[in-house]
């Protein structure tokens, strides 16, 4: 199983959101988001899996909340957000939710859907390198989260 939050290929965060989120799962879910943003330095996070999490009631209410009390940090320290999906049809429906997401005003930071690791790799070093954060690891650490 991977993990929630993989934050070993820093300045790239991997996000991979589980089919479902058990109860007793939550709080430790919030906890890495939380151990996340604690670091307090520039990322971008490169998301995997499901949009959201199905039969999942106690995490969906939790991390809404999460997220409401900490847009500001996020606005802060997330550069940008990347989904990876390779599957064309899924793609299309995951670019139109960005758009909407993106024009909304809501969105604490940039959202981006493209179809493989190399096109993530060229979005997250541009962000990075707009706000001054090094860029020299990331073809090592892109090439770690395929695994």
């Amino acid at each position: 199983m991977k993990e929630f939050i993989d934050m070993r290929h820093w300045p790239l965060v991997g996000l991979h959101m589980p089919e479902q989120v058990a109860d007793e799962r939550a709080g430790d879910m919030i906890a890495q988001l939380e151990s996340l943003y604690a670091r307090a330095e520039p990322f971008v996070l490169l998301m995997e899996g499901v949009e959201f999490p199905r039969q999942s009631k106690c995490f969906m209410t939790t991390y809404a909340q999460w997220s409401r009390d900490r847009f500001a940090d996020q606005q802060r320290h997330c550069l940008g957000a990347l989904r990876i999906e390779a599957d064309e049809t899924l793609r299309r429906e995951y670019l139109r939710k960005a758009e909407a997401w993106n024009d909304s005003g809501r969105a604490p930071y940039p959202y981006r859907v493209v179809a493989t690791h190399a096109e993530a790799e060229m979005q997250a070093s541009a962000w990075l390198a707009e706000h001054g954060v090094s860029t020299a690891k990331l073809v090592p650490a892109v090439t770690g989260l395929r695994q």
